[in-house]
């Protein structure tokens, strides 16, 4: 076997394992609170020791961190790929597919984040998520440049990201009564309404 047929068999064993481990923090999760969550549970739920817990995360906390990370990374992936695709003619105001994609995740993990925004969840979970929103909301709004940086932007950038929180929760708590496509379209919609009303119809054009 070649070098570089080792490292990538080293390679998908690592996703494999760190797979594993995620998917044992979930089960925990819902199973029991984020509370209850323990590293010696997570490796005996995955079928690792614990030292190889240790080998890639210092705690579950750090192990939560990279989950919401990889999250974020994947949806600025979408973004990206959202920015160089042209909207088809049939459809101009359909929701970007990426922010689609983010309501299939929420459809997809609902036991797991009804758990972790609830009171059996981690608080700083929820402040993270809300950090992340917020920086999305800024990264996927180029027309708003740095000359539009002002207080007033900051206070609806960070109302924005806690409204969208609190759609998440009622949709998981309404049992997702709508699809996916249809949450993301009203994502825009009320975002874009926001940032209209606190900053002006000119806010949102795009500056050559």
């Amino acid at each position: 076997m070649t070098q570089k047929n080792v490292l990538k068999k080293e390679d998908l064993r690592v996703r494999r394992t760190r797979k594993q481990l995620l998917e044992a923090m979930i089960a925990l999760a819902i199973q029991k609170g984020f509370n209850g969550v323990t590293v010696q549970g997570i490796s005996e739920v995955a079928m690792v020791n614990r030292a190889t817990f240790y080998r890639y995360y210092q705690d579950k906390y750090d192990l939560l961190d990279q989950y919401l990370q990889d999250q974020y990374n994947l949806q600025l992936a979408y973004d990206e790929t959202d920015a160089l695709t042209p909207r088809q003619v049939s459809a101009p105001d359909a929701p970007p597919h990426g922010l689609v994609r983010m309501w299939e995740h929420v459809r997809d993990n609902a036991a797991f984040l009804r758990v972790m925004l609830g009171p059996k969840g981690d608080p700083t979970f929820t402040q993270k998520l809300r950090i992340f929103i917020e920086k999305r909301v800024r990264s996927s709004r180029p027309e708003l440049s740095e000359a539009d940086a002002s207080l007033t932007l900051d206070l609806c950038l960070s109302y924005i990201s806690s409204a969208s929180i609190g759609l998440i929760l009622w949709w998981l708590e309404n049992d997702m009564p709508c699809s996916p496509n249809q949450m993301a379209a009203w994502s825009v919609q009320l975002s874009t309404a926001d940032l209209v009303a606190a900053l002006g119809p000119t806010a949102l054009t795009k500056k050559p």
